[in-house]
């Protein structure tokens, strides 16, 4: 797969949407730790992968895609 400069685009809009989803999960419902800390941990994690994209659109060195493990699809499934 080869993602050209619209799809990070559109994926960076994506990521904006979720992390502005999970700052008002955080701040609006009545959560348990357990379920916050995940959702802050995600929130956290998509906050640098916008990031690394977002730096990677103004520097024009579009992301390559990792090589998937020999069990990538086997654990994509369970």
């Amino acid at each position: 797969m080869v993602l050209s400069f619209k799809d990070v685009q559109f994926i960076i809009e994506a990521l904006e949407l979720q992390i502005e989803t999970y700052k008002k999960r955080l701040q609006d419902e009545d959560l348990d730790e357990d379920l916050a800390s995940d959702i802050g941990n995600d929130r956290y994690f998509l906050e640098a992968l916008h990031k690394d994209l977002t730096r990677a659109i103004k520097e024009g060195s579009l992301p390559k895609l990792a090589e998937p493990s020999e069990n990538f699809y086997q654990e994509a499934r369970n």
